[in-house]
C-alpha cells in the first residue's frame, strides 16, 4: 500500500541530490560571465548582502541546511551531514559571488576553533581503545599511512607528464586532493624561497597553486566522504558488526571502561527491591546485624513498623508484622522470599533512589576479598564490574582487591556516601562539564601542535588539530585508570563539540572557497584539474582499502579510520564513523594521520620543486 509514497520520496530525494551535485557548474554557466557584477542586482543579492554582514546568522543557516540535506538518502545512500554542509556552503558562496558580486568573508579563527573542538572531542572518545589498537595493529596503520601519500605523489607525477599542468597546479592538486593544508604551505614555501622568473610570474604560480588546491580540496572532500560510506557496501563488509566485534575482543563485551562516555549507562541490572511481610522465624526476632552475616548478598533497605519507618541499624530487631524492603539479585530474592513471608504492595517502602558510580579504592581496602566487602561496607551494594590498570577483569567472591582498583557499583545514596567515607573516591555521573579540564586540554593540545621540527628546508609540525587529538587520547586513556582525574566530562557535552565543531569548520571552508572555485571554473583547464583531483584523491584510498582488506586482513572499521588518516581527511573520519556506527575508525586515524600528513607535506614540497 505504501509503495507509491516510498517511490515518490525516492524520486524527490534523487532530484534534491542531483540539484546539489550539479548546482555549482549550473550556477556558473547561468551567469555567463567571467566577471561577477559589481553590485547586487536582485532581491536575492540584497539578501546575500545582508547575510554577508551577519556572519553568525549566515554560518548557522548553512549548518542547519546541511544537517537537513544530510538526512536525505536515495537507495540507502546519502552525503551525510558533513558532505551536504560543504556542498551547500560552496553553492551559496559561488551563487553569491558569480550571480551577485558578493564575497563572503568569515574569520579563519572561527574555523580553527571549531575544528580543534572536533579533534579534541574525538580524542576524548577513543583514548581507551587507541592504546590496545596500537598494540594490535600499529604496523598496519603505518603501512596504510605510507601507501596513500606515496601513491598520490606517483599519480601526480604521471598526470603532470600527461596533462602538462601549469606551474603551481601539480602541488596544489596533490595537497588539495588529499585535503592536506600543510602541504599547501610547504609548496608555497618552496616557490617563495627559490623564485624563478619575474615577480609577476611568481604571483601567477602562487595563484595556480591556491586555486588548484581549493578546487581539488572541495571536489575530493565531498566525494571522499561518499566513498568512505560506500566502501563497506561495495565490498560486502558489515563495518558496524566488525566494529562491535573489535570492541568485544579488545575491551570486552561487558561494562564500558571508567572515564568512557557510556560508563554510567548501565541499562537494566539483574537486581531488584521487593517488599515482604515479616512472618518466618528466620527473620522475626532477629537483629539486622545477624541477618547481614547470614545473608551477606541480601540487603535490608528499609523497615516499616505500624506504618512508620524505623532506623536500619545492626541492632534493630525485626518483629512479626513488620514490612521489609529487600535488595538483591532476582534469583536470590526468589530463594529467600518463602523464608521471610508473603510479598506486599508497598511502593513507598520499596522505592529507593539508587546511583551507579565508580569507586576508586584507596589503601584501606587493599588485600581484602570481595566477599569481605560484601559483608561489611559493601553490604547492599551491587557490583557490576571491576577494572584494574584500565582494563576490565573477571571477578568473584574470592578476588583480592588492590589499591587503585575501580569498582562499578549501584546502591542507595546512603550506602554510596558510606563507601566514599570508608573505602575510597567516588566518581558520580554528572551533567556538568569541568571547564578547567577542557581548557587545559585544549591549551596543551595547541602547544603540542605548535612544536616545529626542521627537516632540511621544510619545517614539520603536527599542527594544533593533531596535537589536540593526541592530548584528548592521552587524557581519556589516563582517566580509565584514574576516573577521578579531571572532573566530569559527560557524553552529551563531548558529542556537541564533535558534531558542531566539524559542521562549522566545513561551513566556513565552503563559504570562503567560492572565489577559488569560481576562478578555476571560469579560467579554463578545469577538466584537467577535476580529472586529476579525482584520480589523485580517490585512487590511492581505494587501493589502500583493497590492500588493507585482503593483504593485511584488517578489520573494516579500523581500515576506514586508517584510510581517512592516510588521506588527512577529518571529514572522511566522520564518514567512517557514520558508516560503522561507532568511533572505532578513530582508533586508527591518529597514527595514520600523523604519518600521512608529514609525508604529504614533504611530497608537496618536492612536487613544487620538480613539477
Amino acid at each position: 500500500m505504501d509503495g507509491a509514497p516510498r517511490r515518490s520520496r525516492g524520486i524527490v530525494r534523487a532530484i534534491v541530490a542531483g540539484v546539489i551535485l550539479v548546482g555549482i557548474p549550473a550556477l556558473v554557466i547561468a551567469t555567463g560571465s567571467a566577471q561577477p557584477p559589481a553590485a547586487p542586482r536582485s532581491i536575492v543579492g540584497r539578501v546575500f548582502g545582508f547575510l554577508g554582514n551577519q556572519q553568525f546568522a549566515l554560518l548557522f543557516l548553512v549548518v542547519t541546511g546541511g544537517q537537513l540535506l544530510g538526512r536525505l538518502q536515495w537507495r540507502g545512500i546519502g552525503l551525510g551531514t558533513t558532505g551536504a554542509t560543504l556542498i551547500l556552503a560552496l553553492e551559496t558562496s559561488v551563487w553569491a559571488l558569480a550571480g551577485e558580486g558578493i564575497r563572503f568573508e568569515i574569520a579563519t579563527f572561527a574555523s580553527t576553533v571549531f575544528f580543534n573542538f572536533f579533534m579534541f572531542a574525538i580524542g576524548m572518545k577513543v583514548g581507551p581503545q587507541f592504546v590496545s589498537g596500537m598494540r594490535r595493529n600499529g604496523g598496519k596503520f603505518i603501512a596504510i599511512a605510507v601507501l596513500i601519500p606515496g601513491l598520490s605523489f606517483l599519480l601526480t607525477w604521471l598526470l603532470h607528464g600527461w596533462f602538462h599542468f601549469a606551474p603551481g597546479q601539480a602541488p596544489g592538486i596533490l595537497s588539495g586532493a588529499n585535503t592536506a593544508t600543510p602541504g599547501l604551505g610547504a609548496a608555497q614555501t618552496a616557490y617563495l624561497t627559490d623564485p624563478t622568473g619575474k615577480p609577476e610570474d611568481l604571483q601567477v604560480v602562487l595563484g595556480n597553486l591556491s586555486t588548484s588546491f581549493a578546487f581539488s580540496y572541495a571536489i575530493t572532500m565531498v566525494l571522499f566522504v561518499v566513498l568512505m560510506k560506500l566502501l563497506p557496501r561495495l565490498f560486502r563488509r558489515d563495518a558496524s558488526a566488525e566494529a562491535r566485534q573489535y570492541l568485544e575482543v579488545t575491551v570486552g563485551a561487558g561494562a564500558p571502561l571508567p572515564g568512557e562516555a557510556e560508563a554510567f549507562l548501565v541499562g537494566t541490572e539483574p537486581v531488584a527491591t521487593r517488599a515482604y511481610a515479616v512472618e518466618g522465624v528466620e527473620f522475626a526476632g532477629h537483629a539486622l546485624g545477624e541477618l547481614r552475616a547470614a545473608l551477606p548478598l541480601v540487603a535490608v533497605e528499609r523497615v516499616s513498623r505500624a506504618g512508620r519507618l524505623i532506623p536500619v541499624t545492626d541492632g534493630a530487631t525485626l518483629q512479626p508484622g513488620d514490612a521489609v524492603a529487600l535488595y538483591a539479585t532476582v534469583p536470590r530474592l526468589i530463594e529467600v522470599a518463602p523464608r521471610v513471608g508473603h510479598e506486599v504492595d508497598a511502593p513507598a517502602l520499596r522505592e529507593t533512589a539508587r546511583q551507579t558510580v565508580d569507586l576508586v579504592l584507596d589503601g584501606r581496602m587493599e588485600g581484602r576479598k570481595l566477599i569481605e566487602l560484601a559483608t561489611g561496607i559493601g553490604h547492599g551494594v551491587y557490583l557490576s564490574a571491576v577494572f584494574r590498570a584500565g582494563e576490565a577483569v573477571p571477578f568473584g567472591p574470592e578476588m583480592v582487591v588492590e589499591r587503585g582498583d575501580v569498582l562499578r557499583v549501584s546502591a542507595s545514596r546512603e550506602r554510596i556516601e558510606r563507601l566514599e567515607q570508608e573505602a575510597g573516591t567516588v566518581v558520580r555521573p554528572s551533567f556538568a562539564t569541568d571547564v578547567v579540564t577542557l581548557g587545559i586540554g585544549l591549551a596543551l593540545g595547541a602547544l603540542l601542535g605548535a612544536i616545529t621540527v626542521p627537516l632540511g628546508p621544510v619545517k614539520i609540525t603536527l599542527g594544533p588539530s593533531v596535537g589536540l587529538l593526541l592530548v584528548g587520547i592521552a587524557l581519556s586513556a589516563v582517566r580509565t585508570r584514574r576516573p577521578q582525574l579531571g572532573g566530569p566530562f559527560p557524553e552529551p557535552a563531548r558529542k556537541l563539540l564533535e558534531d558542531l565543531g566539524l559542521c562549522v569548520f566545513v561551513a566556513v571552508l565552503g563559504l570562503t572557497s567560492g572565489a577559488g572555485v569560481l576562478q578555476t571554473l571560469l579560467g579554463g583547464g578545469v577538466v584537467k584539474i577535476i580529472v586529476a583531483a579525482l584520480i589523485v584523491g580517490l585512487g590511492p584510498p581505494l587501493v589502500a582499502w583493497v590492500v588493507g582488506l585482503y593483504l593485511l586482513k584488517m578489520n573494516s572499521a579500523l581500515l576506514l579510520g586508517a584510510v581517512a588518516g592516510g588521506s588527512a581527511s577529518a571529514a572522511g573520519l566522520n564518514a567512517g564513523q557514520e558508516a560503522s556506527g561507532s568511533t572505532v575508525p578513530a582508533i586508527a586515524y591518529p597514527v595514520a594521520f600523523a604519518i600521512g600528513n608529514v609525508l604529504l607535506t614533504l611530497l608537496s614540497y618536492l612536487a613544487a620543486i620538480f613539477f
